[in-house]
């Protein structure tokens, strides 16, 4: 884990720099000739300290800069005075810096991969070579304003749901392990049996507050498991079972068609190679089932097929996407159809989206009526019945 180092030359200005160690940051500043009166430990980064909203203002703004005439150092020079983040000051003045010496962008992005999709990377070498640098950068933004957008969309329909179900299990614990027990002490003062329903809650309860160490315990281990070991070995078949499911199947097909096509129609108008994109598709593509057909199309490309003939025998990608893409061929007009594909399948799964919640609501509603109402009818179950037992 890398963090941010703060030190301070002799006239006891302030730098940043992002080290492994505090041994490394002196090498680093051995090699660059600096003397360090003062370091300071600064926090933690990470590649989730770079999040994609904080990239897509970044290119916007040197796309703006870019179009306005100045120079790609001048802007990178000003985002990194002006930016609110020291981790981001640290980067674009390191990027800067490099390029000052000679480097392309293209080449020193690849050094922060991490940070930098590889998609980012090949769209800005081809602004560079062919001199529109603005208008990669201006694609780019868009293609991350799109991808956020959708990925904002589907947490939305899932935050009611989840919410909801969240709810329904807290409830529930509660009632099991603080109220229900209450209950219990006045029903054991009562000399009869009490109602089946109603003893089956108490004893659950019971073995609840015995045992929760313990459950608690089994729900984490298998939850690591899960991440470490199944996930990754069976990932391939937990996301071709993802794509079956009922409502959300057809809300992740949408989604991976919708990040793969904007990612093919971004480097098609780029001028990338189709085999480039399709690479780079297939790294978007967070659905491995999705990767492992993308990578059968790219063979059978390489043998000699067509990218519509290819699509036309994988059963991931609808008929339309087969029609568009040759009549796309056919007319040379294969950036455009692809930019089609990808607005129809963010239109659709728009439309999923917003009905998931409305699908969901009132199944969850009738989830969380019949816990509540069933908790409460096995308390009370009892007290009704009390006539008759004082009897």
């Amino acid at each position: 884990m890398r963090r941010i180092y703060v030190w301070y030359d002799a006239n006891f200005k302030q730098h940043k720099l992002i080290a492994n160690s505090l041994k490394d940051v002196k090498r680093q500043l051995l090699l660059q000739g600096h003397i360090a009166v003062r370091i300071k430990v600064g926090k933690r980064i990470s590649a989730h300290s770079f999040n994609h909203s904080e990239l897509l203002i970044v290119t916007r703004q040197l796309a703006t800069m870019l179009k306005a005439g100045l120079s790609i150092v001048d802007s990178l020079q000003l985002l990194a005075n002006e930016h609110p983040k020291p981790h981001w000051q640290y980067l674009l003045a390191d990027i800067e810096r490099q390029i000052s010496t000679g480097e392309s962008l293209s080449q020193v992005l690849l050094q922060y991969k991490i940070f930098f999709p590889m998609l980012y990377c090949e769209i800005i070498a081809t602004g560079e070579l062919t001199g529109q640098l603005d208008v990669s950068f201006e694609q780019l933004a868009t293609q991350l304003e799109k991808s956020i957008q959708l990925h904002k969309r589907i947490k939305k329909a899932l935050r009611y749901p989840i919410f909801l179900l969240s709810v329904s299990i807290i409830v529930m614990l509660i009632m099991l392990l603080f109220v229900l027990p209450r209950f219990s002490d006045i029903y054991q003062n009562f000399d009869a049996n009490l109602p089946f329903y109603t003893q089956c809650l108490i004893d659950f309860s019971d073995y609840l507050q015995r045992n929760w160490l313990v459950l608690s315990i089994i729900c984490f281990l298998g939850l690591q498991i899960y991440q470490r070991y199944l996930k990754l070995r069976y990932q391939s078949k937990i996301d071709a079972w993802m794509i079956k499911l009922p409502l959300f199947g057809k809300i992740i097909q949408t989604n991976c068609l919708t990040q793969i096509f904007q990612t093919l129609a971004i480097t098609q108008q780029a001028g990338i190679p189709l085999l480039a994109g399709l690479t780079a598709a297939a790294n978007t593509a967070y659905n491995s089932h999705y990767r492992t057909y993308i990578n059968q199309m790219m063979t059978k490309i390489e043998q000699g097929h067509s990218f519509s003939h290819v699509l036309n025998q994988q059963t991931l990608f609808p008929t339309l996407c087969h029609q568009l893409i040759r009549v796309g061929e056919e007319s040379g007009t294969l950036d455009l159809m692809l930019n089609r594909l990808a607005n129809y399948y963010q239109d659709q799964n728009q439309v999923l989206t917003d009905n998931l919640s409305q699908a969901f609501e009132p199944i969850l509603m009738l989830i969380l009526a019949l816990i509540i109402g069933g908790l409460i009818v096995a308390m009370y179950l009892p007290i009704l019945q009390l006539g008759e037992v004082i009897h």
